[in-house]
């Protein structure tokens, strides 16, 4: 970890300032979203493909889809997608390809594939003139990763729309997201320097999280403390905690609980019982603390997701403060062929 990007403890850097426009900038592609799924011959299953961060980005949208889609999703990894190569991907089938650069191999391979099979394949990436882009027929461009989360959203909602379902709480919550963002990420900022300033030499980080949440939990523990700040780390299902790995959590143990609105907390507060009993020191990044104004009470479970997405970064931020390690460091990504 002396590969020159330890610079060492510092303060944090200022909240960015590129969210509010992004998300803002993503929801006027809704019509061309709602157009292009609108006409399409046939959906009768879809599919979620990305790698790594991409591929636990995918999980909001999939969330969405199992709760409100009569249609059959699957997601799965770009690779796992084009090794195994279902029969079932061809005529009828969408697959919507997630990238934010763009350039990542496995899932341009994957989308190709699938694109040559006869499905219909969609990129959300960031990068008009990148890989992803140029082989996919039909690329929605957002301009962060912010956006990147309500593209998908855009996606979920029109093919809810097709089926015929009112999609116009969603589409106001939507529209009042990036104030609420805002909002957010203000009252986040103290929960984030005390969580980071706990947990930053802790030897393992045990995140537990369900349903929606799940897949941000994977992206901060995954891409945030394994790539960026080399920490030992895993995200646990709420409901595979008690599978297995409660069993490693005593009152020395640390651990982040995310906590929702959607019809999966009661997972998440099973978890919350056993460790306020059992286990050490819980940081609680609870949505229903958040600040959203704007944001009906019934439509609060549906941006959470997407308002996590911005707290992870924050989150982020205040650990590469406290350690000293940047995130924009590798060891292995990026730095020769493997």
């Amino acid at each position: 970890m002396t590969d020159g990007t330890y610079v060492g403890p510092s303060p944090v850097k200022p909240i960015p300032d590129d969210i509010r426009p992004s998300q803002e900038h993503a929801i006027t592609l809704w019509s061309d979203i709602r157009s292009y799924v609108a006409a399409l011959p046939a959906i009768d299953r879809i599919f979620l493909v990305g790698a790594g961060g991409s591929y636990s980005g995918l999980q909001a949208a999939h969330y969405q889809l199992d709760r409100h889609s009569l249609i059959p999703t699957t997601s799965v990894n770009s690779d796992e997608f084009y090794y195994r190569a279902s029969p079932a991907v061809g005529p009828g089938a969408l697959v919507i390809t997630l990238s934010a650069a763009g350039n990542t191999p496995e899932t341009v391979r994957a989308g190709s594939w699938a694109q040559e099979r006869g499905a219909a394949v969609v990129a959300v990436t960031l990068n008009s003139e990148g890989p992803l882009a140029e082989a996919i027929k039909t690329a929605f461009i957002a301009r962060n990763g912010d956006g990147n989360q309500i593209l998908l959203q855009l996606l979920v909602l029109a093919v809810l729309q097709r089926e015929g379902r009112d999609v116009s709480a969603q589409l106001r919550a939507l529209a009042s997201l990036p104030a609420a963002t805002e909002a957010a990420l203000r009252t986040f900022e103290p929960t984030a320097a005390a969580i980071a300033e706990d947990m930053k030499d802790v030897p393992v980080t045990y995140l537990i999280a369900s349903g929606p949440l799940q897949g941000m939990g994977s992206t901060f523990t995954s891409c945030f403390l394994q790539e960026m700040q080399w920490m030992h780390a895993a995200t646990i299902n709420a409901d595979e905690f008690f599978q297995g790995p409660f069993e490693v959590f005593d009152q020395g143990t640390k651990s982040i609980l995310f906590l929702g609105e959607d019809e999966t907390r009661p997972m998440s507060e099973r978890v919350e019982r056993f460790l306020e009993q059992y286990g050490g020191t819980i940081h609680r990044v609870d949505s229903r603390d958040l600040d959203l104004p704007g944001i009906a009470a019934t439509e609060r479970s549906f941006v959470a997701p997407l308002v996590y997405y911005a707290l992870t970064f924050r989150l982020a931020a205040h650990y590469a403060a406290v350690r000293g390690y940047t995130l924009e460091g590798r060891r292995y990504m990026w730095q020769f062929a493997y």
